[in-house]
């Protein structure tokens, strides 16, 4: 069967707009970073068509040891990510072969894909608290993450995994600076499971937390990294 991909163009809640890239047996290959248009969303289609052999694959593993690709532009900008593969190699195979999909012409506008998830925009203040740590922990591979806890040593939040320990503690700068600057989204599936996502204030996804079998679950796991994450020293 010839390679067919289309495009299917979703809103997030009322917030913003993503594309998947599917591929012809409905396989989901990439989906975008946010936009806070339709016509934004569109313009990602033609700029990731537009720049396919030049942009930067980055991979990724996430903290269940399950991999991933980002595509990156020239400007350094995130724009899409694939879905998640169980070793490095089939995520790499992936990056490749996506790309006799992305050429399609084919672009729909899905609303039903749109209420999977509803999506809530969280503002609360909440103060800040002492004695939280951020711990990094090194895999078998070499590789770095870091966990948030609480002064009672729950995990709040556990990161990507990162090359280096030096990388590692970069991001966990990074992270304390979008919590207070970016934006918290609750999202909350048919089954009232609900998790959270960080974005910068340039839409680029920070952190996307674990899932909870409730919305208050989620909302609470938020507060408690607005409580404990700015004073949280390494250890």
């Amino acid at each position: 069967m010839a390679a067919v991909g289309k495009y299917v163009i979703y809103q997030e809640g009322e917030y913003f707009y993503k594309y998947m890239l599917k591929a012809n047996n409905g396989q989901i290959l990439i989906i975008s970073e946010p936009y806070k248009t339709l016509k934004a969303c569109n313009e990602g289609i033609s700029t990731l068509k537009k720049n396919l052999e030049s942009l930067q694959i980055d991979l990724e593993k996430d903290k269940k040891g399950q991999y991933c690709f980002r595509l990156i532009t020239k400007q350094g900008r995130s724009i899409a990510q694939s879905a998640n593969y169980s070793s490095k190699a089939s995520a790499l195979a992936a990056s490749v072969s996506f790309k006799k999909f992305a050429v399609t012409e084919e672009i729909i506008v899905d609303e039903n894909e749109s209420n999977h998830f509803k999506v809530e925009l969280f503002k609360e203040n909440v103060d800040s608290k002492l004695n939280g740590k951020y711990r990094i922990n090194k895999d078998e591979d070499g590789d770095c993450s870091y966990s948030l806890l609480a002064n009672n040593g729950q995990v709040l939040c556990v990161s990507q995994a990162y090359k280096s320990e030096e990388s590692c503690k970069k991001a966990i700068e990074n992270f304390k600076k979008q919590v207070y600057e970016g934006d918290f989204y609750i999202y909350t599936d048919k089954n009232s499971n609900s998790f959270f996502k960080l974005y910068n204030s340039q839409l680029r996804l920070v952190m996307t937390g674990e899932t909870y079998k409730n919305k208050k679950a989620a909302i609470s796991a938020v507060q408690s990294i607005l409580a404990f994450a700015k004073e949280a020293k390494i250890v």
